[in-house]
């Protein structure tokens, strides 16, 4: 059956030609098709960090929903652009996705539908309601992100995939990507300070969570919410190899929580530090290194879901 969906008026759709290796875009083309209105704008990105550039610039030219059309990646660069832009001068707007990338575990944590009909049916109920997002402070600059941020094990697997690209998809290039970095991982000596307590330790992984879920489907904290104003902060400490190794299936279904050497908490903000700079894994790309700082923003981002 034929769904109708009446966008709002000066909506920006902001497509990553290249999401999900490039076979996104029949997906996209159906979804589109079941949107009605006028007023609506379709932006292609061009080179990493473009959907910035272009979230901020809907914004200037009077766009009240951005709309980012890919996956984690291309959901986070529209975010991030649309948080940059002061405050004033985004009132009333709001962002939403259609979720067609590789990996997308924004859109599985909220439930939004990835299937056309489905996603074109839930945008028509859909109502805007406030987010946590969080802050990434590193390298003299900074940047935002909605799902997590992540060094040690997790940020070898970044730079790696952004070497080699997703070539078996998101969960499958993730799941063996990070196997072939638990084989020859070696803890790193990390300082935390979670909301002014410090910690020490040997760890294989930090992360720092905003929603339940990365790496296309992994439940790193599953009980991770977007709304309670604070970021659910894993470790995992110096563990045997072959305990890490175990621990990677696990942790698709949340089975790692309680394991040794897993520890989960809660923080508003933390900061890492290590004795060497650390590569960061922000929402899937390798972007910085330690020493970082990350911060929950509560209530900062109206999301049409």
């Amino acid at each position: 059956m034929l769904i109708r969906c009446l966008a709002p008026l000066l909506t920006s759709y902001i497509v990553n030609p290249a999401a999900g290796h490039g076979r996104a875009g029949a997906r996209w083309r159906a979804a589109y098709a079941l949107v009605s209105g006028s007023g609506h704008k379709i932006l292609h990105t061009e080179r990493p960090g473009h959907g910035r550039e272009l979230a901020r610039r809907a914004l200037e030219n009077g766009a009240k929903l951005v709309v980012a059309v890919g996956g984690d990646g291309s959901l986070g660069e529209v975010v991030d652009g649309f948080l940059s832009v002061p405050e004033k001068d985004r009132t009333g707007a709001a962002v939403a996705t259609f979720p067609c990338g590789s990996g997308c575990d924004f859109a599985a944590h909220m439930g939004i539908p990835r299937e056309p009909s489905a996603w074109a049916a839930a945008f028509e109920r859909g109502t805007a309601r406030r987010l946590d997002a969080a802050l990434a402070s590193f390298s003299g600059r900074s940047r935002h992100f909605l799902n997590v941020a992540a060094a040690g094990l997790p940020g070898d697997v970044a730079l790696t995939v952004a070497r080699r690209g997703k070539f078996l998809g998101g969960t499958l290039t993730y799941l063996l990507e990070g196997a072939l970095a638990a084989a020859t991982s070696v803890p790193r000596r990390m300082r935390l300070k979670l909301d002014g307590k410090e910690e020490e330790g040997d760890y294989h992984l930090f992360a720092a969570a905003n929603t339940s879920t990365f790496g296309g489907g992994m439940r790193l904290a599953p009980d991770a919410d977007a709304s309670d104003g604070l970021l659910d902060v894993l470790t995992i400490g110096g563990v045997s190899r072959a305990a890490l190794l175990a621990l990677l299936p696990r942790a698709y279904s949340g089975g790692h929580l309680g394991r040794p050497g897993v520890t989960l908490r809660k923080a508003r903000r933390v900061e890492i530090l290590s004795e060497a700079g650390l590569p960061l894994n922000l929402d899937g790309d390798a972007e910085g290194e330690t020493p970082a700082v990350f911060e929950a923003l509560p209530g900062v981002l109206p999301f049409r879901l």
